[in-house]
């Protein structure tokens, strides 16, 4: 029985609180209206902005906006750049259609008004804030906004257009940079030249400021070889001797055999080996262009050879 009594009492307290969040959520919050002079004040400010923007000519929207740059006021600079920016787009100004204005945020009030032109409508709102200050309040604009009624045509091609022109200037970047690409081969070509030139450059002056080399002097003609030594006469034959008995029969006895004439000696000059090497890396330095304090020598192999004259 009290187990029964116990889940009643649950179930009417779930109902009853059921119902208290549905009275709640059911109620609506009532905004404090916007009092009446500040009312007349924001459509009535909001009025005359857009009247002096309409009868201002480009001279004057210029001036306008220098003068606030000078006075640094951004909200007034901005809706005035807004207006140019749109003034083509609306035409002739006819009439203000409707007016309105709501609370925004805890002290700040907003007045919309929207106007015909003879191409398109316009809304045009003016946000303000109430400050106080000396035991009064005063509304200062925080933000002006100017937007041109476009059609859903209008504003897909000005999408279109967007996209187009950033597509545009996307492929442009990248052929740019495929063609800076492009050109690393000829920078590193005229790199290298760069550098041959600079190195020959600096050969040259090194060569014009190295000493010249000394005069190689001629080397002396050989002497002629000397003439042979004359033959030695023979020598007078003897007085024939009485012919001997006849011998009995024996070998042919061999001719004399003359002895070989003397062979000359070939005097060969002997240069200084200092001069030959000077000799040498003239002929070379000047073959090859490069200065003699340049050149390197791998191997000297001295190779000796002698003529021998026979009579």
């Amino acid at each position: 029985m009290r187990q029964r009594i116990k889940s009643i009492v649950l179930m009417v307290t779930m109902a009853f609180c059921f119902f208290a969040l549905s009275a709640c959520a059911a109620k609506e919050v009532q905004e404090e209206p916007v009092p009446e002079i500040i009312e007349q004040q924001m459509l009535g400010g909001a009025e005359q902005y857009l009247l002096m923007l309409n009868g201002s000519s480009d001279e004057d929207l210029d001036a306008y906006l220098a003068e606030t740059r000078k006075m640094k006021d951004s909200v007034t600079e901005a809706a005035i750049q807004s207006w140019q920016s749109s003034k083509k787009d609306l035409g002739e100004f006819k009439e203000i259609i409707s007016r309105e204005i709501e609370r925004s945020g805890e002290d700040g009030y907003k007045a919309v008004l929207t106007a015909e032109y003879e191409k398109r409508n316009l809304t045009f709102s003016l946000t303000a804030e109430e400050v106080y200050e000396n035991g009064g309040s005063r509304l200062t604009p925080t933000e002006i906004n100017i937007s041109p009624a476009y059609t859903t045509g209008e504003k897909l091609a000005k999408a279109g257009l967007n996209t187009l022109m950033g597509m545009g200037t996307v492929f442009l970047v990248l052929i740019f940079i495929s063609l800076l690409i492009a050109q690393f081969k000829k920078i590193n070509a005229l790199e290298k030249k760069m550098k041959a030139d600079k190195a020959a450059k600096e050969a040259a002056a090194r060569a014009a400021a190295a000493p010249a080399p000394a005069p190689v002097k001629a080397a002396p003609a050989p002497a002629p070889a000397p003439a042979p030594a004359p033959a030695p006469a023979p020598a007078p034959a003897p007085a024939p001797a009485p012919a001997p008995a006849p011998a009995p029969a024996s070998a042919p006895v061999p001719a004399p055999v003359p002895a070989p004439a003397p062979v000359p000696e070939v005097h060969e000059e002997k240069v200084d080996d200092l001069e030959l090497v000077a000799v040498i890396t003239a002929a070379i330095s000047a073959a090859c262009g490069v200065p003699a304090d340049e050149l390197v020598v791998r191997s000297i192999r001295r190779r000796t050879s002698r003529r021998v004259r026979r009579a």
